[in-house]
């Protein structure tokens, strides 16, 4: 039987049923000042201080370093991968039952009415967040002189109209060991090249939005075969409404209001 842990990537003490599967893991614990009792980012070898620039990849880059698990996860808080209708957790039987034909899980794409880079630019417009054009400029030129071959996926990724979101996901450890190897390359270099004075302390996680669109050129660039399972929402009052929102451009517009 192979060995599995989904890592519950927090910063915050949550409500959470124990289990052998699913595991807190506390997210720049190096700057705060209780555990909870949690497993800690800042343990072995660690980025846990630089959380306010990598958000919640500094619990995935303690698990890329420290666990040796043959497969691994990622969910929020407040967030899990579920199966439909039930609404209930996935676990071992049917996270194992999946991987025998798909490369790894992910939460449903998303789709939209932009291209990608058009969303980006019309994001930053609109709501003030931290990514522009330009990172995607930067970004782009890094990946041209660090991993030339992932180039043309990238320039696919950001013309398309379909992104998977949330930095979660569940795979083999040793598709995210390369996943994250790559991603972590081209982040700590854009990282050096950064002036992250110019952020606004809540959008200095930079890092961890421009992974989220990172992980789809990887995704494209391996050709992985993905199977996309409902990412549940726990706040939601009508958690349904997701999985059509995610689908149909226009109902994110028509539904905004009630799904945030």
């Amino acid at each position: 039987m192979s060995s599995m842990k989904i890592y519950i990537l927090t910063h915050k003490k949550f409500d959470y049923e124990e289990s052998d599967l699913y595991e807190p893991l506390l997210n720049g614990s190096a700057l705060l000042n209780e555990d909870f009792g949690y497993t800690r980012d800042d343990t072995g070898d660690n980025i846990s201080e630089l959380n306010p620039y990598y958000a919640e990849l500094t619990g995935e880059y303690w698990a890329w370093k420290n666990s040796n698990v043959d497969i691994i996860g990622f969910c929020h808080y407040r967030r899990y991968f579920v199966n439909l209708p039930s609404m209930k957790k996935i676990e071992r039987k049917d996270i194992e039952e999946i991987l025998k034909d798909y490369d790894i899980i992910m939460p449903q794409k998303r789709y939209t009415s932009k291209k990608n880079i058009e969303e980006i630019h019309q994001g930053h417009v609109d709501s003030n967040i931290c990514q522009t054009v330009e990172d995607y400029e930067i970004l782009r030129k890094i990946i041209k002189e660090k991993t030339p071959e992932y180039l043309e996926s990238y320039d696919q990724v950001l013309e398309e109209k379909e992104v998977y979101w949330y930095n979660s996901y569940i795979c083999k450890k040793e598709i995210f060991d390369d996943y994250f190897e790559w991603m972590y390359t081209i982040l700590e270099e854009y990282r050096k090249q950064n002036d992250f004075s110019k952020y606004e302390d809540g959008n200095k996680r930079v890092l961890g939005y421009l992974s989220e669109r990172l992980i789809n050129v990887y995704l494209k660039k391996h050709d992985l075969k993905v199977k996309e399972k409902f990412f549940y929402q726990s706040e939601l009052r009508i958690p349904i409404l997701t999985l059509v929102e995610n689908r149909f451009p226009v109902v994110q517009r028509l539904f905004g209001m009630i799904l945030k």
